[in-house]
């Protein structure tokens, strides 16, 4: 068996058409992370420890702070990278296409 540990984390209830970013950044020094894809369509992502904490909350409060469907947020595929500039991610709240049935 694998050992656990324990994941306690607050963050804002955001309204269902905006989100206030600065709880996924608190305590943390160092977030970054960089999505690339690939001309097939490949998707990677590298991040530091900061950089995956950070998404977490970020996709936490996506799930569970109410937002409505359709909601998105544009990031810079590089975050914690100077210069910030394009390419960007877009990650958009969505229902899952016609057919799918999940695990």
């Amino acid at each position: 068996m694998n050992e656990t540990f324990e994941v306690r984390l607050t963050l804002t209830r955001d309204k269902p058409n905006s989100m206030s970013f600065e709880d996924t950044y608190s305590g943390l020094e160092r977030i970054w992370y960089k999505f690339e894809a690939s001309a097939d369509g490949n998707v990677t992502l590298w991040a530091n420890a900061d950089g995956f904490e950070h998404l977490a909350r970020f996709f936490f409060k996506m799930a569970r702070s109410g937002k409505s469907l359709g909601y998105h947020s544009h990031q810079t595929a590089e975050f914690g990278g100077t210069p910030l500039s394009k390419p960007e991610v877009t990650i958009t709240l969505a229902e899952p296409p016609a057919g799918f049935f999940g695990p």
